[in-house]
């Protein structure tokens, strides 16, 4: 994968309104249902693992770790 193209901001958009604890088929229905999300975003929510999360921070990292499954590098990764 090449640089993100997503960013914070667009991560920030769709994760507002989130309510914890929350499972990846929620993050992901939400992110369809507010409109609006970056295609790469919800392709990336889309891969986290399938489990519930507790806080935004826990979202962050697994949103992190995909990215680094396609080698991307920290210093490029949008959160």
């Amino acid at each position: 994968m090449q640089k993100p193209h997503a960013g914070k901001v667009d991560y920030e958009t769709a994760f507002k309104g989130f309510h914890y604890p929350i499972s990846r088929a929620a993050i992901r229905s939400m992110g369809r249902d507010k409109g609006g999300v970056d295609r790469e975003v919800a392709v990336i929510l889309s891969r986290i693992p399938d489990r519930r999360y507790n806080d935004v921070d826990e979202v962050k990292e697994a949103v992190r770790g995909v990215y680094r499954s396609y080698g991307v590098a920290d210093a490029d990764l949008p959160i």
